[in-house]
């Protein structure tokens, strides 16, 4: 067997079992970063060192991630021990006031606060209005993506497209059945923009779009005017969209608030 086989099954198995078990029942079996369920391993955050307190239970993705280091080219941030520390402790802390919340309390009201951001993210044109009458496919995409930063991070884009905090991201939420409903929110959202530039092989002219040779808007939309009537494509986009208005209804309705307007005709 060579290296790597060797590597993962230090990484997954050196920790001592019961000491593992309690770290996995501390964090509440979900990932420390981004609050995925279940399908956890526990990484080293320092190799070589089989003490549990350096241990972090983190999902595929994020363990990969935390595994990848700095290379040439990269612009993103790798995680430093400290940080991967502080979102362990995160998440020990919030699995512990989950046990204590209730509704009318605290940590309710601070959930209710973001669940009315979250909602606010989706009250917009781009969730209402039927894929066909869509005016732009650019504001359309752009609208996904801002939907996708306040969700993940509570960031907002105002209207010269600048990143203000208005809240925290979907991470925060304390009631475990809320956070995941907004989970499944952003990842239909995510697959929404998947097939939107797999569709349109949008990749590459976005880039050129809101690159440093920008084009306007309408450049992209006279490229996608031909797929306005694509039936199967519109259903999709529709239905996938109702989705998340209808997961977030469900959430407003628990908090005797009023729902937000689906998909509509004009």
């Amino acid at each position: 067997m060579g290296p790597p086989y060797e590597y993962l099954k230090r990484e997954n198995m050196a920790f001592d079992k019961t000491e593992a078990e309690k770290l996995l029942a501390d964090c509440a079996r979900r990932c420390c970063i981004c609050g995925r369920l279940h399908r956890v391993q526990i990484h080293h955050i320092v190799p070589g060192n089989d003490n549990i307190e350096n241990g972090i239970p983190l999902c595929p993705n994020c363990h990969d991630e935390a595994h990848t280091s700095y290379s040439s080219g990269r612009t993103t941030r790798t995680y430093t021990a400290a940080e991967l520390k502080l979102h362990r402790q995160r998440t020990v802390d919030q699995v512990k006031r989950e046990a204590k919340w209730k509704p009318g309390g605290t940590d309710w009201k601070k959930d209710k606060k973001l669940i009315i951001f979250f909602a606010q993210c989706l009250d917009r044109p781009a969730f209402r209005n039927y894929f066909h009458q869509e005016l732009s496919f650019a504001d359309f995409d752009q609208a996904m993506e801002d939907t996708l930063v306040a969700l993940n991070t509570g960031y907002w884009r105002t209207r010269d497209g600048t990143l203000i905090e208005r809240a925290k991201g979907k991470v925060c939420i304390i009631n475990a059945s809320w956070r995941e409903k907004i989970e499944k929110i952003t990842v239909i959202i995510e697959d929404i923009r998947r097939r939107f530039h797999k569709t349109f092989g949008l990749n590459e002219m976005l880039f050129h779009i809101r690159g440093p040779h920008r084009f306007y808007n309408r450049d992209l939309d006279e490229f996608m005017n031909g797929f306005r009537h694509d039936r199967d494509l519109g259903n999709w986009m529709d239905t996938k969209r109702q989705e998340t208005i209808n997961l977030m209804n469900s959430l407003l309705a628990e908090l005797g608030l009023q729902p937000l307007q689906g998909l509509r005709e004009h």
